[in-house]
């Protein structure tokens, strides 16, 4: 399935970066981040997909559970580990399926809202969703840490990859 192996190849650019940098780059706080750190961004990528997996299994999936995992942010190497084994799972998945989404857009009361969903829908979301924190994390990389290569394409949707490769070829 073509969505499992975009999301696949999307934690392996990740994981390339990841093991590009070392521990101190990983979790230092950037100004052109509003002082957070690429490991902070990294984590929620995989808290996402994480949940995401837990709703392939359950049927229900709240992206607003997450765990924010300060082991995750801080230990590059577990968050590799982690992007592995997410892409394991993701191979898994069987076919498309039912899921309830739930999630609340209050800030002053709990008021959930569930939405009908799929599997399959939450692999797309997951996918625009880590391609725009990895367009987040490359501009730090690129401002930051120069000797680090950043993959093409990193951070760039498949759609506006595929326009720009299709308008050189018109031209």
């Amino acid at each position: 399935m073509q969505l499992q192996q975009i999301s696949v190849d999307i934690l392996t650019q990740i994981v390339g970066v990841c093991k590009q940098m070392d521990d101190d780059s990983f979790t230092k706080p950037l100004n052109i981040l509003s002082n957070n750190s690429i490991g902070k961004h990294i984590r929620h990528i995989i808290e996402f997909y994480d949940l995401m997996m837990i709703g392939n299994t359950t049927g229900a999936v709240d992206y607003d559970k997450r765990s924010h995992d300060r082991v995750l942010e801080e230990n590059r190497v577990l968050a590799i580990e982690k992007m592995n084994a997410l892409s394991k799972e993701i191979l898994d998945i069987k076919g498309d399926a039912p899921v309830d989404m739930s999630a609340n857009y209050s800030i002053d009361e709990v008021n959930p809202i569930s939405i009908k969903t799929t599997i399959y829908r939450e692999l797309q979301y997951n996918i625009e969703h880590a391609v725009h924190h990895m367009a987040i994390i490359k501009i730090a990389l690129l401002n930051e840490f120069s000797a680090v290569e950043v993959p093409d394409g990193f951070g760039i949707a498949y759609s506006t990859i595929k326009y720009q490769r299709d308008s050189e070829c018109a031209q």
